[in-house]
């Protein structure tokens, strides 16, 4: 089966002139539609897993989706979420792996929201078991990650679904559309800002949070790489210069800094130059104290399109400004689940494949080898509670520098940062595989891997 190259389908146009192309590429990613409702087996529900736990309730309460079976690895803590299936009779383990095999009948689409570093392992033996899968983003961890889980879809003939939730959206495609129609003239720039102070907790919260590598797996956890990442795969789907198309990348210029006591950056701010001709620059940071929601700039010749994380997106063009309304963040999470479920039962919809979820890896892994993280000194750093009684650990004036960073397109070297160092540069249009260049040596752990949360 085919699984590359256009994916998607057009909600807008009447179903009849679907038909055609429906039968002719058997709209399906997957090997077999299953019957209705699907049923699910989840990886874990606690951190992000809560969030898909209360996205499948809600497919299981419209008779869309059947619970088959769970794995739990951390009975100690989800006392009421073991009830909650005990009373359904739905089977709980304690390893997915035993899931997999022992419940292997009762389950047609495995939902993977785990660690960055299971993403691979979990995804490969799901697939070789003939089941459909949705994997939380990002990805994988590395490039090699990705061809791995792409030889497994191709020898199984399904193609996962990628939780970048914002790639399943309408307004997302509207955006495209509006690019490639040539709107607002020949795309130039993209600029990205996005600024979420996090807490010392929220690196406490599991044993992966701002890690490089776990000792058995590369983690690479960062801004770029895990919460902020949705940004890096809008832009690079905005940029490919077809409709169902990613752009690649061929040039970058990064610059990361570290203020908190983790091993991955907390700020960064990377330029890539991509096949399309386009220019983005991204600021992202963790280490500010004022909260800058992301904002996404696509510049072009004759106006430009500006993409919030709240609210609508706007539309400048011949001198004139137009809103459109964006959904709101939980509903947005409960379309890309509808479209998953859609694409498994043979319908029309729009979905997150690993093809336009591979550039935003290739992203990140070119960052860790071209660019050393840089430890601020510190004299600039201060500890700040919020009223929370949380501790978040900030750079002096980090917002003043990151948003001239972002309206001016400069580096922190040449806005005069004290901290700052020249941006690395590297031609990235040959780059196929993660070095681990800029990163400390991993050591395995000892004995059998445990797992995550």
């Amino acid at each position: 089966m085919q699984i590359s190259g256009p994916n998607f389908f057009y909600r807008r146009e009447p179903l009849r002139l679907l038909l055609p192309r429906m039968i002719k590429t058997k709209t399906s990613l997957f090997s077999q539609s299953p019957p209705n409702p699907v049923r699910v087996g989840l990886v874990g529900v606690t951190g992000y897993g809560s969030a898909y736990l209360d996205a499948l309730k809600r497919l299981v309460d419209m008779g869309r989706v059947k619970w088959g079976a769970v794995t739990i690895i951390n009975p100690e803590e989800t006392a009421e979420e073991i009830a909650f299936f005990k009373e359904r009779s739905v089977p709980v383990y304690a390893n997915y792996l035993e899931m997999l095999e022992k419940a292997k009948d009762r389950i047609d689409w495995v939902c993977i929201p785990t660690g960055i570093g299971w993403h691979t392992q979990m995804a490969v033996e799901s697939l070789r078991r003939g089941f459909q899968v949705t994997v939380e983003k990002p990805l994988a961890p590395t490039l090699q990650d990705v061809a791995e889980i792409q030889a497994a879809e191709k020898k199984a003939g399904i193609a996962i679904s990628v939780g970048f939730q914002y790639a399943y959206q309408e307004e997302t495609w509207d955006i495209k559309e509006r690019i490639l129609s040539g709107e607002i003239g020949k795309v130039k720039r993209i600029n990205c800002l996005a600024l979420w102070p996090r807490t010392r907790n929220y690196y406490e919260r599991n044993k992966w949070s701002g890690r490089l590598h776990d000792g058995d797996s590369w983690i690479l956890d960062s801004p770029l790489h895990n919460a902020l990442c949705h940004l890096i795969n809008l832009i690079l789907f905005w940029s490919g210069d077809e409709l169902g198309k990613e752009a690649e990348l061929m040039k970058m210029l990064s610059e990361t800094y570290r203020s908190k006591s983790i091993e991955s950056y907390d700020t960064v701010r990377s330029v890539v130059e991509m096949d399309s001709g386009i220019e983005a620059a991204v600021v992202l940071s963790h280490s500010t104290f004022q909260r800058f929601d992301p904002e996404i700039h696509i510049e072009g010749e004759k106006g430009k399109i500006i993409w919030r994380f709240i609210g609508d997106y706007e539309v400048e063009a011949e001198g004139v400004r137009m809103s459109y309304p964006k959904l709101g963040q939980l509903a947005v999470r409960d379309h890309m689940f509808d479209s998953v479920i859609d694409v498994i039962q043979g319908k029309p919809a729009r979905i997150c494949t690993s093809t336009l979820a591979r550039g935003t890896v290739k992203w990140v892994n070119a960052v860790h080898d071209t660019a050393i993280i840089q430890d601020i000194p510190k004299e600039y750093r201060k500890a700040v509670r919020e009223e929370s009684n949380e501790v978040v650990d900030t750079v002096t004036d980090l917002e003043y520098f990151a948003i001239r960073s972002f309206h001016e397109r400069k580096s922190f070297k040449e806005l005069g940062a004290p901290w700052a160092v020249e941006p690395s540069k590297a031609d990235i249009s040959g780059y196929t595989s993660f070095l681990g260049k800029c990163c400390p040596v991993p050591v395995p752990l000892a004995g059998a891997r445990k797992l995550a949360k």
